[in-house]
């Protein structure tokens, strides 16, 4: 009789062992729910970030592709949307525009005269003083920045890039006022 006793005492603890086993399993379930969530919100951020990074991007090589950031600054782009200097780009195809950029004043850094024995373009032939050691000529290196921002997701980037023009020393000062 002693042992029919000590069976019904484990009735319940059984009971007890299965509910704290499913109690756990629901438990890893719900964080394994939870991480995988939370991976998938840091990757969708990590492609809104490369997208604005890209058509920053974008921008700052139409920019490159003219000369207008140093004959006409206050009107860069060949397109603007909305106001002077500033680009947007649909990326969805939905008509309406997803990005924004918008592109700094361009700044001179500097301005180097150029040696004759540094040219060597046929192109760069009307730059050549005869018998002198510098020609007419000089390099510029001026920095462009674009900032662009995501209208539905707020994601920003800024990408700064620099680039070196060769114009003439006569045109140094309407080129290169700093």
């Amino acid at each position: 009789m002693t042992g029919f006793n000590y069976a019904r005492q484990q009735n319940g603890a059984v009971l007890v062992v299965a509910l704290i086993m499913l109690l756990l399993v629901t438990l890893m379930a719900v964080s394994g729910y939870k991480i995988s969530q939370g991976n998938q919100m840091v990757i969708g951020n990590m492609e809104h970030r490369d997208q604005v990074i890209s058509a920053a991007t974008d921008g700052l090589e139409e920019l490159l592709s003219s000369t207008l950031f140093v004959t006409n600054p206050g009107s860069m782009v060949l397109s603007p949307c909305g106001a002077a200097n500033r680009r947007c780009y649909d990326i969805n195809g939905d008509g309406v525009n997803d990005i924004e950029v918008s592109f700094a004043p361009p700044i001179c850094q500097t301005v180097k005269p150029l040696r004759t024995s540094e040219l060597d373009l046929p192109e760069q032939v009307s730059c050549v003083i005869q018998d002198s050691e510098y020609s007419m000529c000089a390099e510029s290196v001026w920095e462009l920045r674009a900032t662009a921002v995501d209208n539905l997701t707020g994601a920003r980037a800024e990408v700064r890039q620099g680039v070196a023009l060769m114009v003439l020393l006569n045109d140094v000062d309407t080129a290169c006022p700093n």
